[in-house]
């Protein structure tokens, strides 16, 4: 359609017209029978109805082409505002090189204005080494319709060279689009990743010697302080034998003099003599305590583990505590229960862990109080709970009187004697048979010691480690 469209009021003229052409054919229809048939009329009447939709297909159909025409300019304005807010040079030549655009990163490379790039050989532009390869390379655009990556130096208006990346592709069948990119920008921030790179590098290095000779400082000193522990435990062990002998020694001297074999002793004497075993008893049993805290440092101990009657355990443990609580005024009491239950355990060890509950409720329950042992099953386990009605203790303290040779006491008060060694000891055999020693406690109310041993026999190993035993 080479014609121009007609416009709306070239389109509402012709509208006009036909209307009169119509209204005044009707007009004269009825007095005009003798120059116009009927039929003639009828004919005229429908061409004109044909008419009438076909100017109204016309008026649509101009409608649409505006608004065609609309929304192509539309498209154009936007292609030209991206063309020139592009970051990058961007260029369009025909197929011999010519510019017939030129964006304002264009300009600002080549440093003259966009619009007098128009109607120039892009090859001027070009170093001799590119020159050389510019025809070759618009060639290949004419074959394969598309350029990548063509490595080339554009000089710049100052006469510097600039390093470019070229792509270009055919637009149609008469013009080449060409895109620039900065290959310094790029080639420095390869520069700068690599340096970053190597730093990292240089400094992941530094930071996993600096960790080598942490691990290998950490290995001497643990090394060290297993080989003084070690040693520690040996002088525990050495000494502890080496005060038996004259502890015995003189516990069998006492017993000669209270048996009168050298002569009949007096009333004071007597006194001092009591005195004095007690006090050799005590100290044996510090001694014994000191020694069985060596041996549970110094490696795994066997646990002789059977079934053993609960009742009669107990009973064997609180007889060599019993007369300790009768001195102090301390009034016992056992609350018994089923002889025939058993649990599977070491008798011995047991009995070491409750003589140790009750020493202690002994130690730190003053003149006149009460301390009780009862013992229940629960969910296949035996609880045996031994009460006192002594100090109590703070609660952010009941962990650490689990801790060997922790004492606590209240201001003022006086030591009670002992290593510290009882609850440690006691807590590391009980977890060695599967159980555990705990603690509830109200400061001035009272404790509750509590041992929890299974009652039935599991697949646990029945040793106890040096690393239970540090735990």
């Amino acid at each position: 359609m080479t014609a121009p469209l007609p416009s709306s009021s070239d389109l509402d003229r012709f509208s006009g017209e036909l209307q009169v052409t119509r209204d005044d054919s009707r007009r004269r229809a009825p007095t005009t029978a003798d120059s116009t048939s009927r039929e003639n009329r009828a004919e005229l009447i429908a061409a004109l109805e044909e008419l009438s939709i076909a100017e109204g297909e016309l008026r649509s159909q101009h409608e649409a082409l505006i608004e065609a025409h609309r929304q192509l300019e539309l498209q154009r304005e936007r292609y030209h505002a991206l063309f020139q807010l592009a970051p990058d040079p961007y260029l369009v030549t025909d197929q011999k090189g010519i510019i017939e655009e030129a964006n304002a990163a264009a300009g600002e490379l080549l440093g003259v204005p966009s619009a007098l790039l128009v109607r120039k050989p892009l090859v001027a532009y070009l170093n001799g080494e590119a020159r050389a390869e510019f025809e070759h390379r618009l060639g290949r655009l004419t074959s394969s319709g598309r350029l990548d990556k063509w490595a080339l130096a554009i000089e710049a208006r100052d006469g510097r060279l600039v390093p470019m990346e070229a792509t270009a592709s055919r637009a149609g069948t008469g013009s080449v689009c060409w895109l620039f990119r900065d290959a310094s920008v790029r080639r420095a921030s390869e520069e700068s990743m690599h340096a970053l790179n190597r730093s990292l590098n240089a400094r992941v290095a530094q930071r996993t010697r600096e960790l080598e000779v942490a691990l290998e400082g950490e290995q001497s000193a643990r090394k060290e302080a297993e080989a003084a522990n070690r040693i520690k435990t040996e002088l525990f062990a050495r000494l502890s034998h080496e005060f038996r002998t004259p502890l015995h020694a003189v516990s069998g001297y006492l017993e000669i003099l209270e048996q009168n074999i050298h002569g009949v002793l007096t009333a004071d004497q007597r006194r001092d003599v009591e005195r004095i075993h007690q006090a050799q008893e005590h100290l044996m049993t510090l001694v014994n305590m000191i020694l069985d805290f060596a041996k549970l440092e110094g490696g795994p101990i066997e646990l002789s583990m059977a079934e053993i009657p609960i009742e009669e355990t107990l009973r064997g443990a609180e007889a060599l505590v019993a007369p300790q609580f009768a001195k102090k005024a301390i009034v016992y009491t056992h609350h018994a229960g089923d002889t025939t239950v058993t649990v599977f355990a070491d008798r011995e060890k047991v009995q070491q862990i409750v003589l140790n509950l009750l020493a202690n409720a002994m130690r730190f329950t003053p003149s006149g109080g009460a301390v009780d042992l009862d013992w229940r099953i629960e969910n296949d386990a035996l609880l045996v709970h031994v009460r006192d009605t002594g100090p109590g203790i703070p609660e952010d303290k009941a962990e650490q009187i689990f801790e060997p040779f922790v004492q606590l006491r209240a201001p003022g008060s006086v030591p009670s004697g002992g290593t510290g060694l009882g609850l440690a000891i006691s807590r590391d055999l009980a977890r060695a048979m599967g159980g555990d020693v705990r603690v509830t406690s109200a400061v001035g109310v009272g404790s509750v010691f509590t041992l929890m041993l299974a009652l039935r026999k599991h697949t646990t190993a029945s040793k106890l480690s040096a690393a239970k035993t540090a735990s």
